[in-house]
Formats: C-alpha cells, sequence, structure tokens
C-alpha cells in the first residue's frame, strides 16, 4: 500500500511509504531552495518522493495530513462565523475544528479538492496528531520496551509539550494528548512554550526566529545567566511535569527585548539556554518520578538544541537518550504516517515493524547523473584509484572537500552524503570556511568520528551513542585531544560529533581512515554543504556551482573527485 505523508506549515516536507518500508522522505526546501520553506502544499517535496519510487501521483492510496494551516479557499462555508472574515487567507484547520467543537475535519474542509488540485486523488486520507507524529517517529527507530517519549516545540495542534510512556507494549497519555488539545479548562497555551521563549530571544538579537536558534546556542558559550533568575519566574510546573507560563506572552517578550536593548547579547543567550535546560529537566524529572524509565526519545523542534540533550543525559539514568533525527517539522510527514500505520494495525504489529535508523539518506537518488553533470560543467577529475585516499591527501594539503555520495539526508543535519570535510588541526580553518560560506564567525564546526574511535576522543556515554550518528546531541571533548582537534572545540570545551559506520557510508568512512594513517588525527570536520540562508545541496548541479563558485575546492562523488579547470 503506497502512503503519503505530508506537512504544510513551516518546514514543509512529505515521505513516501510502500506499507511499512520508507521509501522518500524530503524536506521541501531542498529541492525548493527556499530556506525553511512552507506554508503551502510541499509539491516539490512530493515529486521528489514519487519520482524516487518510480510511481505515479495516481498510484497514492492513502494520504496522511496535518491539521495545520490551509488556503481558506479549502474551507466549507459552514467553518466560519462572521467574525472570521478578514483574517488572512491561511486557517490553521486544527483551530476551526476546536472552536466548533467538531473532530471531523471534513466536516469543515474540502480535502478532496485540495488533494485533487494537487494531482493526488487517493482512497483514503488520515488526519494525524502533531506531537504525537513527533513521539512516534522517536519510537518507531527504537528496539526499547520501556521509555518516556517526551515532545517539546513552538506549538501543534493546540499543543506545546507532551508526555507519554511506553511500557508492555501499551503507549499511556500522561499529558499533551488529543483529549489534553480539546480540552476547555488548563489547556496549554503559548506562554507554557520554551520553544517560543527561544524564539523570541533569537528575535532579540537580530536574528532570524524558526531557522538561527542555533546561533543563539552557540552565543550563549560565550556569556552569563545573569538574567536566568529573572527569566525562570515566567514559568511554574505542575505536579504532573507540565510546564506553565505566568505571564502573558507578550509580557514575555517585551520582557526579553528589553534584556536584549540594554545588556550583551552573550548573556541573554546564556540566560534563554540556562532557563531551557533547568526548566526542561525540571518537567522530566516530574514525569520520571510518576513514570520510572529505562529510556528516554525526544523530539520536537526544542530539541534541536544538543546542549540540552547532553544535560539530559548527566542528569538521568537512563539506558539510552534518542534524538529523532529530523526532531523539527521536517519529521512531521514521516511521523504522521506512522501514527496512520498504528490506527489501522494496532500496537502490537506496528511495533514488531520496528527499525532502527541507518544512514538516513532519504532524498532522491541522483547519483546516475553527478558525473556528467560535473563533466558537462567544465570541471576535471582528480587523481585516479581510490576515492577516499584522494579525498584525505587533499585534505592534508589544506583542501576543502563537499562530498556528494549517495541520496541526500533526511533531516535538518549533513552526515556525510551532503558534507565539507577539511581538517580539524588549525583553529584558523573556522575562518576561512566561514568566509567561503558566508557564515556567522562564533559557530563551531562539528566533528566525525569513526565508530571504533569515538571513546578515544570523547568523553561520550553509550547511552548517546545511538543518537550521536545523527549529530543531534554534544559531549565534552578529552582534554588531551582539544588543542590537536581545535578547529571542532567550541570554547566551552564542547563538541558535537558525528559517529559515523563503514556501512553507512564506505568512502566518507574510508576518508577518516585514510586521514589517521596519514597523520594520526581520528577526526575531521563535517559541516553542512551550503551557503549561510540556502539549504543543503540537493541537485548535482547545485554541488557543482558551489564547486565553481569557489566555495570548495573539490567535489568527492562515489566514484570521482571532481575541481574546477586550472
Amino acid at each position: 500500500m503506497i502512503i503519503l505523508g505530508v506537512y504544510n506549515s513551516h518546514d514543509a516536507c512529505a515521505t513516501l511509504f510502500d506499507d511499512y518500508r520508507l521509501i522518500a522522505a524530503v524536506a521541501l526546501e531542498r529541492p525548493s531552495r527556499v530556506k525553511s520553506d512552507g506554508y503551502r502544499w510541499p509539491a516539490e517535496a512530493v515529486a521528489e518522493c514519487v519520482a524516487q519510487a518510480g510511481l505515479k501521483p495516481s498510484q497514492i492510496q492513502i494520504v496522511a495530513l496535518s491539521r495545520a494551516g490551509y488556503p481558506r479557499s479549502y474551507y466549507r462555508d459552514a467553518a466560519f462565523t462572521f467574525g472570521d472574515i478578514g483574517k488572512g487567507e491561511h486557517r490553521d484547520l486544527f483551530s476551526v475544528l476546536n472552536r466548533r467543537r467538531l473532530r471531523d475535519p471534513e466536516r469543515v474542509f474540502d480535502v478532496g479538492r485540495l488533494l485533487s488540485d494537487n494531482g493526488v486523488e487517493p482512497e483514503q486520507t488520515y488526519f494525524y496528531n502533531h506531537h504525537k507524529a513527533h513521539a512516534l517517529g522517536t519510537l518507531f527507530h527504537t528496539d526499547w520496551d520501556d521509555a518516556l517519549l517526551y515532545t517539546s516545540d513552538g506549538g501543534g495542534d493546540g499543543v506545546f509539550y507532551s508526555a507519554r510512556h511506553f511500557v508492555d507494549g501499551n503507549l499511556e497519555e500522561i499529558f499533551g494528548g488529543e483529549k489534553d488539545a480539546r480540552a476547555i479548562l488548563n489547556r496549554q497555551r503559548r506562554q507554557d512554550s520554551l520553544g517560543l521563549m527561544y524564539y523570541f530571544v533569537t528575535e532579540a538579537l537580530g536574528f532570524r526566529p524558526m531557522r538561527h536558534e542555533g546561533k543563539v546556542l552557540g552565543l550563549a558559550a560565550f556569556g552569563e545567566p545573569v538574567y536566568q533568575v529573572e527569566l525562570s519566574r515566567f514559568w511554574r510546573l505542575d505536579r504532573d511535569g507540565q510546564i506553565r507560563g505566568r505571564k502573558l506572552i507578550r509580557q514575555i517578550r517585551e520582557t526579553i527585548r528589553e534584556m536584549a536593548a540594554n545588556g550583551r547579547r552573550e548573556d541573554l543567550a546564556a540566560s534563554a539556554q540556562a532557563v531551557l535546560e533547568d526548566i526542561t529537566i525540571q518537567s522530566l524529572s516530574r514525569i520520571y518520578e510518576r513514570a520510572p524509565s529505562k529510556n528516554l526519545g525526544v523530539s520536537g523542534g526544542v530539541f534541536a538544541n544538543v546542549k540540552l540533550t547532553q544535560r539530559i543525559a548527566e542528569k538521568f539514568p537512563f539506558e539510552e537518550v534518542f534524538v529523532s533525527p529530523a526532531m523539527s517539522d521536517q519529521g512531521e510527514a514521516e511521523g504522521g504516517v506512522l501514527e496512520y500505520l498504528l490506527e489501522r494495525d494496532m500496537m502490537k504489529t506496528w511495533l514488531g515493524k520496528r527499525e532502527r535508523w541507518g544512514n538516513l539518506y532519504l532524498g532522491r537518488d541522483y547519483m546516475s547523473e553527478v558525473d556528467a553533470v560535473f563533466e558537462a560543467g567544465g570541471a576535471q577529475r582528480v587523481g585516479s584509484g581510490d576515492v577516499a585516499e584522494i579525498v584525505a591527501q587533499l585534505i592534508i594539503d589544506e583542501g576543502i572537500v563537499g562530498t556528494y555520495l549517495g541520496r541526500c539526508e533526511y533531516g535538518p543535519r549533513a552526515l556525510g552524503a551532503r558534507s565539507i570535510m577539511a581538517s580539524p588541526t588549525d583553529h584558523s580553518i573556522n575562518d576561512t570556511l566561514n568566509k567561503r560560506l558566508d557564515r556567522t564567525e562564533f559557530m563551531p564546526f562539528a566533528p566525525v568520528v569513526r565508530e571504533e574511535r569515538v571513546q578515544d576522543v570523547f568523553e561520550l556515554p553509550e547511552s548517546l551513542h545511538y543518537t550521536a550518528r545523527y549529530m543531534t546531541v554534544t559531549c565534552d571533548v578529552k582534554p588531551e585531544w582539544q588543542d590537536k582537534i581545535s578547529a571542532v572545540v567550541h570554547v566551552d570545551g564542547t563538541a558535537r560529533p558525528q559517529i559515523v559506520r563503514r556501512a553507512d557510508n564506505p568512502v566518507y568512512y574510508g576518508v577518516l581512515e585514510a586521514y589517521e594513517r596519514a597523520t594520526g588525527i581520528p577526526v575531521l570536520i563535517n559541516t553542512s554543504f551550503n551557503v549561510h540562508e540556502e539549504p543543503i545541496v540537493n541537485h548535482p548541479h547545485e554541488a557543482l556551482k558551489a564547486l565553481t563558485s569557489g566555495r570548495v575546492d573539490f567535489v568527492a562523488t562515489e566514484s570521482s573527485v571532481w575541481a574546477t579547470p586550472r
């Protein structure tokens, strides 16, 4: 059965399954080339998924949809009251349903016409729950029998946090489920959200919210949390661990703006980070008291914050902590399909289909075209023989190498398929890379290390090894290595490592292996193959453009290494 998953808010995305087999998962920004593209039907992402499967849209049998915003023209007249007129073109479907105390989206929304207008006419449609999709997209890719599932973000389907306890084959909602989302009393509100707090800090510091929160995290290491106590007063905790805002959302926003206007930006960033860590850990502590568990799975945009995950792992005795690799709303489409499958088949069957993630290379396969594109574009091959050996020597000779190795990664991180590799031994490479990629100077680069060597270089507990394969956590760098790999060590002595296995990407792994043989250094820089404010490279033409415009010195494919003509 061919199932299409769609998410149409910010970070829009699409995914395609053949029953439980995941065929493709694509964020809209990759083919559209608009960073964080969304708030529309993700047509280009759908096209990439369908093309990867070798299918036609007419062969899609099920479509799983979000209850986010849709154009007003697709709502039925009964969806609106007189007071709704003149409030903009889009309407949030969940809000429309909730105001009218309805559950069936088709009472107010013409989903058939929406899909038909976009070339899809399935046998069945399914509307998924935002936070449950986050949670299921995490649980499905584990083999756990006992876990807490916690989600936190800027909001979806009327919820900002959810907690679930998975044990003995059952999934118990602690809070943040459909019932809570539809509650009239004591429902979650915008001022409860630490994700929105971080959004306001990002905005107040002059960065772009829902895009540059990582810059706030990077900046935090240079400051002191002087506003932590004052900011913390905006929230309290319920007995069950729910975070509740004490003030209106506009008051929180105004206070943050005043702090940004009158103080050091580094101190505000450090304060926001401290509040996020402290209150999230307090929330988890109360949930853990109620439902002690062996493992923790987290998702939602808040958990793009890699330092937060490190702090959680340090605080709790979990056997494993796993952050969904597509923790942002880029993971919603996949989670939505998994929710449909759970509803269809029930928990026992669904659990039996679970599978741990591999390399996440789930974009469209352009590998048959890539070398021809480079050759037609005037690039020249470098060397002959083993690609990994060639790349390692180029990096030793201070070259900067982009990788185009297989299908594009799922989620926001570059994981070897679309990475830029460089030597980590000289911190000055950071300035060089930042200038060539138009990036902010204080942001650290990340290291990649082979699975066999991670414990020699990093203070990374076994509980974080799975999630570190997808660069979703920071850890301390061992003191004896900090000067040797200074380009990937942040000012606080931490790094965000990617662990790579040979099976995940043989060429990428082989470069690390060859580089260590020649230098004794088991680590290389891995940063995403993109210029600042552009999405990560998707099509071969974009990799060629990066080469010819001098963003990188070389591009490695699975069969060749390319350079511009001299």
